[in-house]
């Protein structure tokens, strides 16, 4: 059975160093992934603080967060299929766990934010209640995203450093 060809390859240099080479086209798709991210949630954000701000934007919010839904089912499959966690895990197995935990974080910050574009659609703008109740969610993944995304930066940066001997 083949195995598919990796975006990152591991390489020995004469000098006996390990050394990591990726795919830059598969890093252009990491690039653009993470721009495209970035400006969605930049868009949601201001218009998600206050709920009568959130009424008034309510149709725009619902296609947002269908937009986020797709973009990060995008975002989580190329880290995975990047294998910064393997990467994490070979180089530094002090991290396995970290590394571990994070790759489990997908699946449930998936799912929240499925949910919680399916629930945008049954809410109406002039259900304000309803679109506090729901703003208080969607905040919350927010927040437990980005702490997910800290750690995941956190974790590349110890990795490397370790592989390449920061600290030396």
């Amino acid at each position: 059975m083949d195995q598919p060809q990796s975006s990152a390859a591991k390489t020995i240099a004469k000098d006996g160093t390990r050394r990591l080479s990726i795919n830059a086209a598969f890093l252009r798709d990491i690039k653009d992934d993470n721009r495209e991210l970035k400006a969605l949630i930049d868009r949601i954000k201001p218009i998600t603080e206050l709920p009568q701000v959130a009424a008034n934007h309510w149709i725009e919010i619902r296609s947002l967060l269908a937009d986020l839904r797709d973009q990060l089912a995008l975002h989580f499959s190329l880290e995975e299929a990047f294998g910064y966690f393997e990467e994490a895990i070979e180089t530094a197995p002090q991290l396995s766990m970290t590394a571990v935990q994070l790759r489990g974080d997908h699946p449930r910050l998936f799912e929240e934010i499925r949910a919680i574009a399916d629930k945008a659609q049954e809410i109406e703008a002039d259900q304000i209640e309803k679109v506090t109740t729901f703003l208080s969610r969607l905040h919350r993944f927010q927040r437990s995203f980005e702490t997910h995304e800290e750690a995941e930066i956190k974790l590349i940066v110890e990795a490397m450093d370790d592989d390449i001997g920061g600290g030396d």
